[in-house]
């Protein structure tokens, strides 16, 4: 058999009879069914077998696999891909650019995906080709998401050089600059007297990221006189003697009216220089002009931007209607009063503001953690008014507030009558309460109860018991420091514990939940 006919056989080999061969929809469909199932070798294998059937694939088929793969942040695949899209003379779509942008963006590989990066912008320039406002939200995305804040407002700058400053841009950066908390709320900042300037109206979606940073974030170094834009002077954070403190006004503004603000709620100002905190009566205009801005307000920031009321009013301005996440971010903000709390709740009523089941939750955590458990249980109250149930999440941080045994049962008791099974966050938290008290009975209580309705304990369960074991152990080999009917007590409920304790992990040890 000479070589021409070795070709030839081969070729015949090759060629599937045509009742065997995938339509090209076929194909479609089976990449589609693997990446379905998360599969994503297989996906890919579909190249193999449509180039041993001699078929080719077409764009969209690139696209599919390009964008599955950015999904898993599998970067160097997706240049891969890429690479052979443009061998077959097909042109890229902004989509496909998005896509490597999003691959680089999921890559756990900073070093790697910041060298594709610079790739694909090189690419850009060389071929001249024009992104889409999305190609460059989702290039400064990726920067951001490799904590690269600098080049993502360079990125930005271009974007605007070009006619291109969308709200999406905006929100891509403002996501970004969260990541930073040293420097997040000043580049928050920055970008919100930029929008101004540009008359890009602020969506919900720029509101409660602004909100997030606030939170989350802090000023770097920024203080009064200082001016947020460079070449905006109106952008100059000013000392006026009238009005409330607003950061996000044109000018921005700090008023002496913040001295008083300081003082009537007892607020404390940060010294740097000596480390030490300055007492409130000695605090006047010179030294607020004095001190950066994260040195003004420790805790209650949002007085720095007009105040919760202010800040809706503003919202209301700008036709953005506050939502869930709103409220719950800017009851994170307020003060750790139940003063403030009522007033604020007092304004969501009145405004008729959309509030959740979350909302009360998270109002109810915060008054556990101070220890306000009275105050707590109130808000149930206030749910009901809303025609809400507590759920699962309610009664778990209800349960940080039983302290005391009956408060315990009486939670594991409303929970029986709605028949809800209490989870191992709900149990743990009633047991940390019964260890750090060294309350013996109620430890048990809740130890009888896991055994009895068959749940599984979590290792931090056993934890805190083997830490309360401990303790208690301790109290007892000292028992000398202690008066003599106090520790007999102590010594006879430990005795009981003990036994009890040994038995009850031994019951349990095969079902220990590992979280």
């Amino acid at each position: 058999m000479d070589e021409v006919e070795k070709r030839e056989e081969k070729f015949m080999e090759n060629v599937l009879p045509k009742r065997q061969r995938f339509t090209y929809i076929q194909y479609v469909k089976l990449i589609k069914s693997h990446l379905c199932n998360k599969n994503l070798q297989l996906a890919l294998n579909v190249l193999t077998v449509m180039k041993e059937n001699r078929d080719k694939p077409d764009l969209y088929i690139y696209r599919l696999l390009i964008s599955a793969f950015a999904q898993q942040g599998d970067v160097k695949q997706c240049f891969k891909l890429f690479k052979k899209l443009r061998e077959r003379g097909f042109i890229p779509t902004p989509t496909v650019y998005s896509s490597l942008m999003h691959a680089c963006a999921e890559s756990k590989d900073t070093e790697t995906a910041l060298k594709y990066l610079t790739f694909l912008r090189e690419h850009f320039y060389v071929k001249k080709i024009n992104l889409t406002d999305i190609n460059y939200a989702a290039l400064i995305r990726a920067y951001n998401q490799h904590k690269q804040t600098l080049l993502a407002f360079e990125i930005a700058d271009e974007a605007k050089d070009k006619g291109i400053y969308t709200q999406d841009i905006i929100a891509a950066l403002f996501n970004g600059v969260i990541n930073d908390t040293e420097n997040g709320l000043k580049h928050c900042l920055v970008l919100w007297h930029k929008m101004k300037v540009s008359e890009i109206k602020p969506t919900i979606f720029h509101y409660n990221l602004l909100l997030r940073a606030i939170r989350d974030t802090k000023f770097g170094d920024l203080k009064v006189n200082d001016i947020l834009v460079p070449e905006l002077i109106n952008t100059k954070i000013q000392f006026i003697e009238t009005g409330r403190p607003d950061l996000l006004d044109s000018p921005p503004v700090l008023t002496t009216s913040l001295i008083s603000l300081l003082k009537k709620h007892n607020y404390f100002i940060s010294n740097e220089s000596s480390k030490q905190r300055k007492e409130l009566d000695t605090i006047d205009k010179n030294s607020l002009l004095s001190l950066k801005l994260n040195n003004i307000l420790q805790e209650n920031r949002l007085l720095l931007f007009g105040g919760v009321d202010k800040l809706l009013k503003r919202m209301k301005d700008d036709d953005v209607q506050p939502d869930v996440k709103t409220i719950t971010l800017l009851l994170d903000l307020i003060p750790s009063t139940i003063e403030a709390e009522e007033v604020f709740f007092k304004y969501i009523v009145k405004n008729k503001l959309q509030i959740d089941i979350s909302f009360f939750n998270m109002l109810i955590k915060r008054r556990c953690l101070r220890k306000r458990y009275k105050d707590a249980t109130k808000v149930i109250d206030k749910m009901q008014t809303y025609h809400m149930t507590p759920n699962i999440v309610t009664f778990g941080v209800l349960a940080i507030g039983c302290r005391m045994e009956k408060d315990g049962r009486e939670l594991l008791e409303q929970l029986d009558t709605i028949r809800c099974a209490p989870n191992y966050v709900i149990l743990g938290t009633l047991l940390f309460n019964a260890c750090s008290t060294r309350n013996f009975s109620y430890a048990l209580f809740l130890m009888q109860y896991i055994l009895k309705n068959q749940i599984r304990p979590s290792q931090d369960m056993l934890n805190n018991l083997e830490k309360f074991d401990r303790i208690m152990l301790e109290i007892v080999r000292n028992k000398d420091k202690y008066k003599h009917k106090a520790i007999n007590k102590i010594m006879e409920d430990y005795n009981d514990f003990k036994i009890k304790y040994e038995d009850w992990k031994t019951k349990v040890q095969n079902d220990i939940l590992k979280i």
